[in-house]
């Protein structure tokens, strides 16, 4: 990697033109050893008491973002057996409560839960 003299100071580079932190460098067991660190993304939570409030199908959203990262209101209809009237409202009031925001629009409207740097760990 370093064969020209610039493998580090190119790894480096790229590191900084991706936004992520600079590579390690130690000496282990007589081998040179790079730690390259990927992006850090937040683990999101919601908060007991904001989660208590909510119904059991909004529970049960939550829940599932929580898997697969998002919910469009076609997936809150089908895991929750509900109208479109009712997932609309019920998905509009968890944006009102801060806990989801949307993504897209139109036909790709998803929703997901909100980042809040007070609400996440790492």
């Amino acid at each position: 990697m370093d064969e020209r003299g610039t493998g580090i100071l190119r790894m480096e580079q790229f590191m900084e033109k991706w936004d992520l932190e600079k590579p390690t460098y130690n000496e282990e067991d007589g081998y040179f050893v790079i730690t390259f660190k990927g992006p850090v993304i937040p683990e999101v939570f919601v908060p007991r008491s904001k989660f208590e409030e909510l119904n059991e199908r909004q529970k049960t959203a939550v829940e599932y973002i929580k898997r697969m990262k998002s919910i469009s209101r076609k997936e809150y209809i089908e895991i929750n057996s509900v109208s479109h009237t009712t997932a609309q409202k019920e998905l509009k009031n968890l944006v009102e409560k801060k806990m989801l925001e949307t993504v897209g629009g139109g036909k790709y409207l998803r929703y997901r839960l909100k980042v809040d740097a007070r609400l996440t760990q790492g």
